[in-house]
């Protein structure tokens, strides 16, 4: 196989109408049993760009995130905190769905956990950086994770503090971390050499649903499953020392 980059002009005619059109946050809920008023997220944005259908950005995103609440709700689990699986609009437009999420539920900040957001392609999850103060949970939440397929490394490490950016950029999860919201990430590796590469995808018309990898898929939507439902079985919120600085 060979990258060569090339480039092709088009005559695109446009229509518009008079705005504003509307977007609408699709989220998915199961009430915690213990703490119903705590909330561990898990997230991927509805809305792709303009030239895209979406399939990797954020199609990638928002598959586990649905796949992980199925699962959970079939295999009968009661978590001890609420879930809530959350599909973003408008993110491609500027953050739009999250940052009115966060606008609406100020009274929740406080008491969200951790936000798990998806944003970055169809590779698998291979492990997490995390502060000293949550390393020891997060290390008994993810040892499952190891035993799923032993080909798939994953670790848990201490990292932080982080800093906290100053305004959102990027993706919806720098919305609630402006806010010191923990949105601590599931960082994910092409590890089987794929051969897989973002940059050639991200917004542009080859984001389609044909370029994710069902294998790291289902893997994503696993451990998405399995590391959600731990943090929402916690007896406690997990800490916020030394998650920021």
């Amino acid at each position: 196989k060979e990258r060569r980059t090339f480039f092709l002009e088009f005559d695109i005619r446009n229509h518009c109408r008079m705005g504003p059109v509307k977007y609408y946050n699709v989220i998915g809920k199961i009430k915690g049993c213990k703490y119903p008023d705590e909330y561990v997220m898990a997230s991927g944005h509805l809305d792709a760009f303009d030239v895209a259908t979406g399939g990797v950005d954020c199609g990638s995103g928002v598959t586990p995130v649905m796949e992980a609440a199925r699962m959970i709700m079939k295999s009968g689990a009661k978590p001890k905190r609420t879930m809530l699986f959350c599909a973003f609009a408008g993110e491609e437009f500027g953050l739009l769905g999250s940052t009115a999420w966060v606008k609406a539920n100020k009274d929740k900040l406080d008491k969200i956990s951790n936000l798990f957001n998806r944003d970055g392609g169809p590779t698998p999850p291979v492990g997490l950086n995390v502060p000293k103060a949550m390393y020891q949970d997060f290390v008994k939440i993810c040892a499952p994770v190891k035993k799923i397929h032993p080909d798939y490394p994953f670790e848990v490490k201490e990292a932080g503090p982080f800093t906290k950016p100053a305004k959102p950029a990027g993706t919806d999860a720098s919305v609630f971390a402006v806010e010191a919201v923990p949105a601590i990430a599931l960082h994910a590796k092409d590890i089987k050499g794929y051969n897989f590469n973002y940059g050639e995808i991200w917004h542009t018309e080859r984001d389609t649903y044909s370029k994710s990898i069902p294998e790291y898929q289902e893997h994503a939507a696993t451990v998405m499953a399995i590391v959600t439902l731990g943090v929402a079985n916690l007896e406690h919120l997990l800490s916020r020392e030394g998650l920021y600085k």
